[in-house]
């Protein structure tokens, strides 16, 4: 149980270390994946970015914990901007250096430009701002790579690799990336705020996350009709099913903690 938005720590059943584990390892193995093979290389790119948004999901919960909630869109915005800005300059670095043989650093340095980005912007928050949130520096650093895990795992999807010319060409230029900004900007912060409350449960929380996830992989299969191939059908079809399943367990625990379900009927065809 949690005490979502009463000012004190964020406790739950899955520990932060174990969700930031999952959430870096499972991210760049689907991102490197992303090249492997045409079709199932990018539904792994996207189950990658599943679980990145899963780690940033659990981040804006310790964060947000602290305040009433009002705050969770504006870090989860902010820190999305600071993601998407890290993904992009850490593949990018590599072509403008021309560093030849150290590709696959890129993903890696976007998330390291990422996380001390959004260190510096906590610090800032926190010691010129004043905001006196004692997770402030971690959890803003965690959402901040989470997102950019998250977005590159998705377009990396679309483009087929995570190399930048790649980047440019199916993402940025027909706009994908604005797209992407906005839904997992809604994946990671979505979740907690539809949870938080006296009863807010970490679980609960976390089955919230793991729908709103496999939703943006759904759209993400529509966006990637442009690439052409079977990909697309691929990720539309795991991402339809991971979000039955997951949608699914999150109703199933909301009626488990509800005292009762009562159906109020469909809204009235004429105003009263």
């Amino acid at each position: 149980m949690s005490a979502g938005g009463s000012g004190a720590p964020a406790e739950g059943a899955v520990n932060a270390n174990v969700m930031l584990a999952v959430g870096i390892i499972g991210g760049l193995i689907g991102i490197y994946a992303s090249s492997f093979e045409p079709t199932i290389g990018p539904v792994i790119a996207c189950l990658g970015a599943v679980c990145a948004i899963l780690w940033g999901v659990l981040a804006i919960r310790s964060v947000a914990s602290y305040g009433l909630g009002t705050g969770v869109p504006s870090i989860g915005y902010m820190s999305l901007g600071i993601g998407v800005i890290g993904a992009l300059a850490g593949v990018g670095i590599i072509a403008a250096f021309k560093l030849k043989g150290l590709e696959m650093l890129g993903p890696i340095l976007a998330l390291v430009f990422a996380m001390l980005i959004g260190l510096l912007v906590a610090i800032v928050a926190k010691k010129i701002v004043g905001m006196k949130i004692p997770v402030m520096e971690r959890c803003t650093a965690e959402i901040a790579g989470a997102a950019a895990l998250a977005v590159l795992g998705f377009s990396s999807a679309i483009a087929g690799g995570y190399s930048i010319d790649l980047l440019l060409t199916a993402v940025v230029a027909p706009g994908f990336i604005a797209l992407f900004y906005i839904l997992v900007t809604m994946a990671i912060q979505h979740p907690f705020n539809a949870c938080l409350g006296p009863n807010e449960d970490q679980v609960r929380t976390l089955k919230c996350g793991a729908s709103t996830a496999f939703l943006t992989m759904i759209i993400t299969g529509i966006l990637a009709i442009s690439a052409g191939g079977y990909a697309w059908f691929a990720i539309l079809v795991v991402g339809l099913i991971g979000w039955y399943v997951s949608f699914k367990m999150f109703v199933n625990a909301s009626y488990e903690a509800a005292a009762s379900v009562k159906w109020s009927g469909l809204w009235p065809k004429v105003e009263e």
